[in-house]
């Protein structure tokens, strides 16, 4: 393991004002971050508390993709200047652990393509999806880290919660409280 660096450091003292509780705890290896816990966790306990008020919300997947692209344009004035910092990058960047969002179907070229055999349906796919009006680096972040929040709340892109590796088939839970 190698030490994290000092956007994800950043980010991690962010993460406390925003009211976001986890025990899980970042680390980080030359191919990218990860959490790990390193206290006993029981069934029916919370790994992440986060408040609605530090996720980046919207009604839609393209407006969220809008609003994270503007969030990302004002630099160090917006709130969410440290998560923004460790989200991926179109390339990634080892040194500072930010994986590549180029290996994304959404951004695979000719050869790459032709070696899909699904019946063309990776590529009708992204023809639907191609979107040149949105910021590209984006829509990819919130194609693949947005939580869809549920009864009528819309989309968000949720600091930590999108820093888990997860198994899909594990059975998990999660709640939503209005109130917090």
């Amino acid at each position: 393991m190698v030490a994290i660096g000092k956007a994800a450091s950043t980010f991690l003292s962010w993460t406390t004002p925003q009211g976001i509780q986890t025990p899980l705890e970042l680390s980080q290896r030359p191919e990218g971050r990860f959490t790990i816990c390193k206290r006993d966790i029981s069934p029916g306990d919370d790994l992440l508390s986060i408040p609605l008020s530090s996720c980046l919300k919207s009604d839609s997947l393209e407006n969220l993709a809008e609003k994270l692209a503007h969030e990302k344009n004002r630099g160090s004035k917006s709130k969410f200047a440290p998560y923004i910092e460790v989200l991926p990058t179109l390339e990634g960047d080892e040194a500072s652990g930010r994986p590549a969002l180029s290996h994304l179907p959404r951004f695979w070229k000719g050869k790459r393509l032709d070696l899909v055999l699904d019946g063309g349906q990776l590529d009708a796919r992204m023809r639907r999806d191609e979107r040149p009006d949105i910021d590209q680096w984006a829509l990819a972040c919130v194609d693949s880290r947005a939580n869809f929040l549920g009864d009528g709340m819309g989309y968000a892109m949720t600091p930590m919660l999108d820093m888990i590796n997860h198994d899909g088939t594990a059975p998990t839970c999660a709640r939503i409280d209005k109130d917090k």
